[in-house]
């Protein structure tokens, strides 16, 4: 039986930061990906659309549906932050699925960079301050009067849903994606042939669908900051 090693990290200290050089190195690699589709696919948009761009648009449309629904026609101007949160997560969820075993370190291992917390954490405050940042916006220093609703004394419970709810968002992600790699590694361990396919298949959907939760979520978070008074 292969011994199962998760969560080993290939360090390194860069000044004072303790970086882990594998969550880097997957998570640009996913970032470079999506990046590199997007410029193929937009390089030469057609009248009558290909099956690639057809896909691409019909995508589009799907991360437009998610920001308008929690926000209607003004989440349009907040679509480039779902539909990257979203193209991220999902590509960097599909990592998990690669076969980076068969490549060794000798520190840490290669896997999808949503399996390491400071990923996942790193996402969700960058929701925190792009919801925030959004409500101040729209709404100046007014936005703040939401911490003292219904009454005054709600403040600091108020004030904790802010530190609450990216530590929920990473939580949930984290959990997912790691849960997911380890049943995979356990079934490749005890049979190594067929069994773990099935398995592989269904994490292809949780990717898919991990990636879309923290989308909506993020979304509803920014609805919530961004919306009018009279829609409380």
């Amino acid at each position: 039986m292969h011994a199962i090693k998760v969560g080993e990290h290939w360090i390194e200290h860069i000044g004072p930061l303790q970086v882990h050089m594998d969550t880097l190195f997957t998570a640009w690699l996913a970032m470079g990906v999506t990046i590199l589709l997007a410029f193929v696919i937009t390089r030469k948009l057609d009248i009558i659309p290909d099956g690639l761009q057809t896909f691409s648009e019909m995508l589009m449309g799907f991360l437009e549906g998610i920001a308008k629904g929690e926000m209607g026609e003004r989440g349009q101007k907040h679509v480039p932050i779902i539909a990257s949160l979203f193209l991220f997560i999902l590509m960097a969820n599909l990592e998990g699925q690669l076969p980076w075993r068969l490549y060794h370190l000798e520190r840490g291992e290669l896997a999808s960079p949503t399996n390491d917390l400071n990923t996942t954490l790193g996402l969700a405050l960058v929701v925190s301050v792009y919801y925030i940042g959004a409500g101040l916006f729209s709404k100046g220093l007014g936005y703040f009067n939401h911490y003292f609703q219904p009454m005054w004394f709600m403040f600091p419970f108020n004030l904790l849903e802010d530190f609450t709810r990216p530590l929920s968002l990473s939580l949930r992600l984290f959990g997912n994606i790691l849960a997911g790699e380890l049943i995979i590694l356990i079934l490749i361990s005890l049979i190594p042939i067929l069994a773990p396919v099935p398995m592989m298949l269904f994490e292809l959907f949780v990717a898919f669908i991990q990636a879309y939760i923290f989308s909506v979520l993020a979304s509803s978070y920014i609805a919530g900051a961004t919306a009018p008074q009279h829609e409380h």
